[in-house]
């Protein structure tokens, strides 16, 4: 068996899923120009694209209301928020938006 690190396991399940599957899509700060912060999606943005691998700024909040939106209209996004501490400022897209899309939008499609 291979012996391989964390961040190498998910850039390889990364790089598989977004081979699979071309609605998954990548989001987050760095993470196509330099792969990220721990470097777990190296090399994804020079396989797919800049459309699939989308850097976005320090805004916690935008990255989470992204993948909420996406996930609505049927992609498969990837939310990347580089620390724990950070992942607070997404509790409101997660409990405000996505906890009540079903109920807002009569279990409709957008």
């Amino acid at each position: 068996m291979a012996h391989i690190t964390l961040v190498e396991a998910i850039n390889l399940a990364l790089k598989h899923e977004m081979a699979r599957d071309p609605a998954v899509v990548v989001l987050g700060q760095d993470v196509g120009v330099d792969g990220g912060v721990f470097r777990a999606t190296l090399g994804l943005a020079e396989r797919f694209g800049a459309e699939r691998v989308i850097d976005t700024p320090l805004a916690e909040a935008l990255i989470a209301g992204m993948a909420i939106g996406m996930a609505a209209e049927g992609l498969r996004p990837v939310a990347e928020i580089q620390f724990s501490g950070f992942a607070y400022t997404t509790i409101d897209q997660v409990l405000n938006h996505a906890g009540r899309l079903r109920h807002r939008t009569r279990g409709r499609p957008a």
